[in-house]
């Protein structure tokens, strides 16, 4: 176990500098998105939309993923496939995408509430109370918000409980 520890502290250094490295040599064109691109994402991810509404994921699934394509840093398109992979219950995948916006934007409401969805489907109660905490900081009268105040059983103004880990 102990020989482990400093593998793993190799390993997480050694990544880290081959992303300095890469970033480095990455054209700067690649690094930054185009306006003309940025519009792209969003009426992609808005076509998305649609046809999620009308339940065609394999649509919005596609969609989605060439709005990322077109903008690596569409927090909402990535939101829109984990809702995407939730919809096929594909949960893992679909934390994987929310985990994706919120490395990007961290008080996304709309990732927050479907990843404390997917806590409270699981039995994870604590992880869905913390996401409550953040998202009743970020946007309290977002309505994501209220509706998982409700899922926990608390109103708007109710106190969420401290974590009971010893």
């Amino acid at each position: 176990m102990a020989a482990e520890i400093p593998r793993k502290i190799c390993l997480s250094l050694f990544l880290a500098l081959g992303l300095l490295a890469l970033e480095a040599v990455a054209p700067a064109a690649a690094k930054n998105v185009d306006e003309g691109s940025v519009k792209a994402s969003l009426t992609l991810a808005a076509k998305a939309g649609a046809a999620m509404e009308r339940g065609d994921l394999p649509a919005a699934q596609r969609l989605y993923e060439t709005a990322v394509v077109a903008n690596p840093a569409n927090v909402a398109a990535f939101t829109g496939l984990g809702t995407v992979h939730e919809a096929r219950e594909q949960p893992k995948l679909a934390r994987k995408y929310y985990g994706i916006a919120l490395s990007m934007e961290p008080s996304d409401p709309v990732a927050l509430a479907r990843l404390a969805g997917l806590d409270l489907a699981t039995g994870d109660r604590p992880a869905a109370m913390e996401r409550l905490r953040k998202l009743r900081v970020h946007c309290a009268a977002c309505p994501e918000t209220q509706n998982l105040s409700r899922a926990l059983g608390l109103g708007p103004q109710d106190p969420i409980p401290a974590p009971t880990d010893p």
